[in-house]
């Protein structure tokens, strides 16, 4: 459903800065979520070159009354209740990262695990009680459906078949680390990747993502991962099973068995592009819930409102590059 507000005429501003555009373009994307920013998360979310830009463009704002700053976080609206909104989410988050944490002590030993990351909205240090918790798996190459097949049978068992604590709904192997749809919602969906397990993988990830500092300059690389990138000697004895002619062949079997089941549970529609459900031997791509085009859609729809009522166009573009064809 399209995004949309009532709102009174209000002076015009004789110009926008570029400062002031920049900050803006960042709050309107965040309200999409009700979701207020600190001075320093919007420096972070933008391509702002120092923090006087950053207090140049958001003095500008607030004094011309299209944005608030209410206790210290900024937004769109004028109301308090999206802050204390936000503050609740972020205590919840705080609790599911411990579980995440628990969760990956465990999958971290099953064969071809090579990273495991948190993403979706508990890498944004925000959840509330429908919330899933989001993995980015990164595995071995060519193994990725043997992988999957551990984590299937794990959910099954251990959480029957319930995905709100161990949602793998993203795995790539090592070898395709490189997001094909480079835009604005993925670049902040990569670049705020919580690592758990593998730092070096992370940072590979970071390296191979290179793409994103068109988007966010500022954005911190994390520091180290949660819990320690070792190997273990447990998933190095159950991939010798695997790591022979048999594997090969289970690992197309298993994909191919997904492929049919995923084409029976989803229209074509949500085969299209790379957004919503990608499907071949190095990615498993499951987002069912098709936010990417929910989420865009509401933002250009924000973003042309704003235009429309002050009278200006935002620069930046939304998608920078397009994306090369899937590997079959």
């Amino acid at each position: 459903m399209p995004y949309t507000t009532a709102y009174q005429p209000v002076a015009i501003p004789s110009t926008i800065s570029a400062h002031a555009k920049d900050v803006l373009y960042v709050l309107v994307y965040f309200d999409v979520f009700n979701y207020p920013l600190t001075a320093h998360e919007i420096f972070e979310r933008s391509a702002l070159k120092n923090n006087a830009d950053l207090n140049n463009g958001l003095n500008e704002l607030v004094a011309d009354n299209i944005i608030f700053c209410i206790g210290g976080y900024y937004c769109l609206q004028n109301n308090e209740s999206i802050i204390a909104k936000r503050l609740a989410g972020n205590a919840y988050a705080a609790k599911s990262l411990k579980i995440a944490k628990r969760v990956t002590c465990i999958i971290k030993y099953f064969p071809f695990v090579r990273a495991v990351m948190l993403s979706g909205s508990i890498s944004k240090n925000y959840m509330d009680k429908h919330s899933d918790i989001d993995y980015f798996i990164i595995t071995a190459p060519n193994r990725l459906w043997v992988c999957r097949i551990f984590f299937v049978l794990f959910q099954k068992i251990v959480f029957l078949n319930r995905y709100k604590y161990f949602c793998y709904n993203y795995m790539v192997d090592e070898d395709h680390i490189g997001i094909r749809d480079q835009s604005f919602y993925t670049a902040i969906e990569a670049s705020t990747l919580i690592p758990v397990y593998n730092f070096d993988m992370y940072r590979k990830f970071g390296e191979s993502n290179a793409w994103m500092q068109a988007f966010f300059s500022n954005y911190p690389m994390a520091e180290k991962s949660l819990l320690s990138s070792k190997q273990s000697f447990v998933q190095l004895f159950f991939e010798t099973f695997f790591n022979n002619s048999f594997g090969e062949w289970l690992d197309k079997f298993l994909m191919k068995k997904i492929e049919t089941k995923w084409h029976r549970n989803h229209s074509l529609k949500m085969f299209e592009g790379t957004k919503n459900l990608q499907l071949n031997r190095h990615t498993a791509k499951a987002h069912t819930e098709g936010h990417y085009h929910r989420i865009m859609d509401l933002f250009e729809d924000k973003k042309r409102e704003y235009e429309e009522r002050y009278l200006f166009h935002f620069d930046k573009k939304t998608h920078l590059i397009i994306p090369p064809k899937p590997d079959a």
